[in-house]
C-alpha cells in the first residue's frame, strides 16, 4: 500500500503546486476591466480590455494531478491481485467504463485473480459514468492528457459585487438620509453566463442609463476546466479536491 499513498501524495503536491500557481497568476491581476459608454442608452459596459493567458504550465501540473490518482487506483488493482497470485498480472488494471453495462463486460478481464471479495468491494463503488461520476472523471481526463494537453483550462467570470450598485442605489433613493447610510458589504452575485473562456471585449456588467461609474468595481475571476462530454466548467482546484478526496476513500476501504 506504500506505492499507492505516495502516488496520493504526490497528486497532493501537485495540487499545492497549482494552487500557488493560480493565486500567484490572479493577483498579478492578469484581467483589465474597463468601462464603456453607449452613446444612446448612456449605459456604462464593464467590459474585459485586456487578458494573459493562463500559465502554460497550469494545464500541465492539472495532468500530473490526475495521472497520479489514476495511477493509485491502478497500483491498488494491482496491490489487491498480487495478494493472491505469484504471477506478473500485466492485465490488471482498476475497471473505470463509460457505463454499467461496459463496466459488467470489462471488469472481469481488468480484475482476474483478484478475490471475489475485494472485486464487490470494486463493485461498491460504481466506477463507471452514472454511478461514481469522480471516478470517471479521473479515467477520462487521464485518457485525454495521454493524446494531449488538458487546454480547456481557463478562466471565467465568476461573480460582481452587486454591493456597490445597491450602495449608489440606496443613496440616489433617498438623498436627505445618504450620508447616514452605511456602506453595504460586499455581495457578490453570480452571472448566468460564466463566459469560459473569458477573452477581450466579453462584457461582464451593463448598468442603468445614466448610471455614475463605480470606482475600483469589483469582479471575481474563477478558473474552470472544460472538457465536453466529461467536465462542464468546473471549478478547478474544487474539482481536483474531490478527485483526491474520492481515491482515498477508495484505497482506505481496503484497509491496510
Amino acid at each position: 500500500m506504500k506505492n499507492i499513498r505516495l502516488k496520493i501524495e504526490r497528486a497532493k503536491q501537485h495540487l499545492r503546486e497549482l494552487q500557488i500557481k493560480l493565486k500567484s497568476f490572479h493577483e498579478e491581476k492578469p484581467y483589465t476591466i474597463s468601462v464603456r459608454r453607449d452613446k444612446e442608452t448612456k449605459r456604462p459596459t464593464y467590459f474585459i480590455s485586456g487578458a494573459k493567458d493562463i500559465p502554460n504550465d497550469v494545464p500541465l501540473i492539472i495532468g500530473e494531478v490526475i495521472q497520479n490518482l489514476r495511477s493509485a487506483l491502478d497500483y491498488l488493482a494491482y496491490y489487491l491481485f498480487k495478494k493472491n497470485s505469484t504471477e506478473e498480472g500485466k492485465h490488471v488494471y482498476f475497471p473505470i467504463s463509460d457505463d454499467v453495462k461496459k463496466y459488467t463486460e470489462e471488469k472481469e478481464r481488468r480484475t482476474d485473480g483478484i478475490s471475489q471479495q475485494d472485486k464487490d468491494l470494486i463493485d461498491f463503488f460504481t466506477p463507471y459514468n452514472g454511478g461514481n461520476n469522480i471516478l470517471w472523471q479521473i479515467h477520462k481526463l487521464n485518457n485525454i492528457d495521454k493524446h494531449r494537453l488538458l487546454v480547456t483550462a481557463g478562466a471565467s467570470f465568476g461573480a460582481l459585487d452587486i454591493g456597490a450598485v445597491m450602495n449608489r442605489f440606496m443613496k440616489k433613493s433617498f438623498p436627505n438620509q445618504a450620508k447616514d447610510f452605511p456602506d453595504l458589504p460586499q455581495m457578490f452575485l453570480n452571472p448566468a453566463d460564466k463566459l469560459f473562456p473569458l477573452r477581450v471585449g466579453d462584457e461582464l456588467f451593463v448598468d442603468e442609463p445614466n448610471a455614475l461609474e463605480i470606482p475600483n468595481m469589483q469582479f471575481r475571476i474563477d478558473f474552470l476546466l472544460n472538457e465536453s462530454g466529461v467536465v462542464e466548467g468546473q471549478d478547478i482546484v474544487g474539482l481536483l479536491q474531490s478527485m483526491v478526496k474520492e481515491v482515498e476513500r477508495v484505497v482506505l476501504a481496503f484497509g491496510d
